[in-house]
């Protein structure tokens, strides 16, 4: 019997293992999406930093080109030229950091998965554990009910042995 009582422990020792790994497992995952987001979310905002930058130089050397022809940069094709890069720019600019922001939160909600997974695992772990020991328990009492029919059953069929041939 005792073979089996270490078998009923060490599956209830597994089943408190595998629950802990999971737990940790998910915890860990959580908070790797949630850094993911934190660096998506700075990704964008420096993404679209690099771009407002890269409007102004454009800006700046279109100004110079129509300035090195003659023209007036305060009026006329000059301004509209002016206003397009603007445009262009900020457009690129917001859509870099809606980009940004939108990738953060698909990995917020990776990461509050990943949570939920993790309170679930810290959960189930006990009544997992319960219900191994509980099935370990009647598993060695079906055992003992099996040890003694069987104890019978031969104390039985040699009590009619001892009569020989006839």
């Amino acid at each position: 019997m005792s073979w089996v009582a270490v078998a009923v422990a060490t599956t209830v020792a597994s089943t408190a293992y595998a629950g802990y790994t999971n737990y940790q497992n998910n915890k860990h995952l959580g908070e790797q999406a949630e850094a993911d987001a934190e660096a998506q979310l700075a990704r964008g905002r420096l993404e679209a930093e690099r771009i407002r930058k890269d409007k102004e130089k454009a800006q700046s050397a279109a100004r110079a080109a129509l300035a090195q022809n003659g023209l007036d940069v305060k009026e006329g094709t000059a301004v509209v030229i002016n206003d397009q890069i603007e445009l262009d720019g900020n457009y690129d600019a917001n859509m870099a950091e809606i980009t940004g922001y939108n990738n953060s939160q698909r990995l917020q909600a990776e990461a509050s998965v990943y949570g939920r997974n993790a309170m679930m695992a810290g959960i189930t772990t006990p009544i997992n554990m319960v219900a191994a020991g509980a099935n370990g328990v009647v598993d060695v009492r079906k055992a003992k009910a099996t040890a003694q029919q069987q104890a019978a059953i031969t104390s039985a069929a040699s009590s009619n042995t001892t009569g020989g041939w006839k």
